[in-house]
This record gives structure tokens, sequence and C-alpha cells, in this order.
């Protein structure tokens, strides 16, 4: 079951990286453009009223009705300002894909920042409401997000976790199979947010190795259910990426209903298949142990050379 969706989870989650408890100046001209409306603000929250972020061609644009962002150690308004943009803008490049050269060094400093603020057991929440993203003639629009992150002093881990709710779409190739609602809960190294950072919102000619154990990735649209864990070592390089896990589908019926409808013939006969190796669940659900090394996906037991 292979799909192109401009919506990928698993670069969804890391998008959590972008809090940060240093001073640092708005993102370069080059990078991105920003604009706030009324703003609330303490010592450890700042609340915009409203947000708009694009990029400086205009043809990539994230709106806000309402954003607001929380630390748990005190700072200025203009470091809660920074840290909340640099949240935005990962969350743009990640949902549709963009890269940006003028962003990557930014990045990168505030994620050497967020490593330390992380080992001293720091932890950032940012809430979206009623937001939106055009990305040239495509759009995604979705009622809230949340976004936490936190670390444990003396420890090289970070827990961090991303739900959205209220998922819509414009003009994205297969989106009726999309999903209305998405959650995921995983840990990686404090120490390799850095690198990521720079290769999410930029473009850098580094590959870095991310060490990321999924707990729990969770995706619904209507009565069809996606849920599962694993461990991934993610690169940027496809022969040196690595994954494992579990993954269950709930109405997988409804799934190949739905895949046979919008003319996905391939892709129906591949569900088809998958449901045939799959393991029944005690609950109903089909469930697949999968693993990825080396260009081979091998799928309960059985491998399927994928080059």
């Amino acid at each position: 079951m292979k799909t192109r969706h401009i919506l990928p989870l698993a670069s969804l989650t890391f998008v959590s990286v972008a809090f940060s408890p240093r001073t640092f100046a708005a993102p370069p001209a080059a990078c991105a453009i920003v604009n706030h409306g009324g703003k609330q603000v303490t010592d450890k929250n700042i609340t915009y009223t409203s947000s708009t972020i694009s990029t400086p061609d205009h043809k990539t644009s994230l709106s806000i009705g309402e954003m607001s962002y929380t630390i748990s150690a005190a700072a200025s308004a203009t470091d809660l300002q920074d840290q909340a943009d640099a949240a935005s803008l990962l969350l743009v490049s990640a949902m549709v894909g963009h890269h940006n050269a003028a962003c990557s060094a930014w990045l990168k400093k505030q994620g050497q920042a967020i490593a330390t603020g992380l080992e001293a057991g720091q932890s950032y929440n940012l809430t979206w409401n009623n937001a939106s993203i055009s990305h040239q003639k495509t759009g995604i629009s979705l009622s809230s997000a949340a976004l936490s992150l936190s670390g444990k002093t003396g420890e090289g881990n970070a827990a961090a976790s991303l739900t959205m709710q209220g998922l819509a779409y414009k003009n994205i190739a297969n989106q009726d199979l999309l999903p209305e609602s998405a959650h995921a809960a995983f840990s990686l190294p404090s120490s390799e947010l850095p690198g990521l950072m720079a290769a999410i919102g930029g473009k850098t000619k580094e590959a870095p190795a991310v060490h990321v154990t999924i707990s729990d990735l969770s995706a619904q649209n209507s009565d069809i259910t996606l849920g599962g864990h694993g461990s991934a070592v993610l690169t940027g390089n496809v022969d040196a990426t690595s994954a494992e896990g579990h993954l269950e589908i709930q109405n997988i019926e409804s799934l190949i209903q739905k895949v046979r409808a919008i003319g996905q013939l391939k892709l129906a006969a591949a569900l088809v298949m998958a449901r045939f190796v799959s393991h029944r669940e005690s609950d109903g659900g089909n469930a697949w142990n999968a693993t990825w090394s080396g260009g081979i996906l091998t799928v309960n037991g059985i491998p399927l050379p994928i080059k």
C-alpha cells in the first residue's frame, strides 16, 4: 500500500522540535514573512488572536485564528514570539514538504539551544485553533492542533506529542483517504534535534540520522482507524534508513470500498493482498508486523523487495 500524501505523519511528528528557551532573531526575510494580530503576554505564555506566516514568494502560507505558546521557564515576549514562529514555520514545512535553504542555519541554531533546555528538564506547548495552510493550488485546514515537547534533567531523550483535529483538504490527490484526525506520541534524542530541524524547514547537504521511538500513532477517517507503534532510524538516504513496527487497521473493508470509489484500482488490489497476509485481531481489526531495511520491506515474515 504505497500512496503519496501531502500530510506524512512521520514528518508531521518532528514539527514539535521547534521550541527553544533562548533568544533568537525573527526568521531571515528570505526564509519567511511573519505577521501577528492582538497579543496577550506573560513571562511564560504568549497568545495571538491572529497570525500569518508565508514564504517570500507567497506561494505557501499558514493562517492561524488563535495561537498560544506556553513554556515552563520564564522568558521575554520577544523570545516567546520567536519560538512560536519557529514551530509554526516547521509545521508548514512538514505538512506541505516545502524546504528553504534560507531557513537552515536559523533553525539549526535554535535546535542547538533546544537540546540544552530539554536536558535541563524544560517543557514547551503550542496550540493552534482554526488554522489553514495553502500551498500553490492545494490547501489543508484544521480546527485545532496541539504540540508538546518535554525533557528530564540528565536524560538524553525528549518526549513529544502532536494531535490534530478537524482536518480537511482541497485539491489534494486522494484526499478522501487522508485522515480527519491524527495523533502521534514519540521520543527521540535531544542531541539529534538541530540537524533534524534544519532538514525539515531548510535545505541541507547533511543527512542526519534520527532515532525515533513511536509509542502511539493513530489516524481516523470516518469509521476507518489506523494505529501503530514502532521505531525507526531516519536519514536522507533511503538505503541507510531502517524501521520496524506494528500496524493495525479497523474496517479495512470500508477502506477498500473508498479506494475503489475514487478509481484507485491498483491500490485497492494492494489492500486486498495486504488483507490476505494480515493477522486477524481479537477486536476484528487487521494487523501487520513490518520491517524496512536495505530496500527490503518484510511484512508478517514475507520479504517484498522494493527498489
